[in-house]
């Protein structure tokens, strides 16, 4: 098990696999005790600015951070950000492994895809919505 030096190198982990998953934005670069993000399935990525898909995300991202502090993870929690709900990863103990940071990420992962799979009903009727949008009368009442 290879423990991490400092608060850095946990906010600095859990950066790096926020920065390489394709189903999470990055908001900011990381603090010393915390590190905020947002959990945006890539399926919505494109679209991810509509206000119905915020309000979306906003559930979305609540939600899986009930599912996570439910399994135990105190250390995640929501925080609003420029009017969204993010989630914010934060650790007080130097003693820390690497194994530990990625177990915490791949349980918010996890219930991301999850969540996204069952929320997904509503995600098609917003991304049904988006696409008529696009569409001509016609289109749409064809629908």
């Amino acid at each position: 098990m290879s423990e991490l030096s400092t608060l850095d190198s946990f906010t600095q982990r859990i950066h790096e696999l926020v920065s390489e998953h394709p189903d999470f934005e990055v908001l900011s670069e990381p603090t010393s005790h915390r590190y905020c993000f947002r959990y945006v399935p890539n399926v919505m990525a494109e679209r991810h600015n509509k206000l119905q898909v915020q309000r979306l995300l906003d559930s979305l991202n609540q939600k899986i951070v009930e599912a996570v502090q439910r399994n135990n993870f105190s250390q995640v929690t929501t925080i609003e950000m420029q009017g969204h709900v993010v989630i914010r990863v934060w650790h007080h103990s130097e003693k820390i492994s690497r194994e530990d940071v990625d177990a915490v990420f791949e349980v918010i992962a996890r219930w991301g895809r999850l969540l996204t799979k069952e929320l997904s009903p509503s995600a098609m009727e917003v991304r049904q919505c988006l696409n008529e949008s696009h569409s001509s009368p016609t289109e749409a009442s064809a629908i």
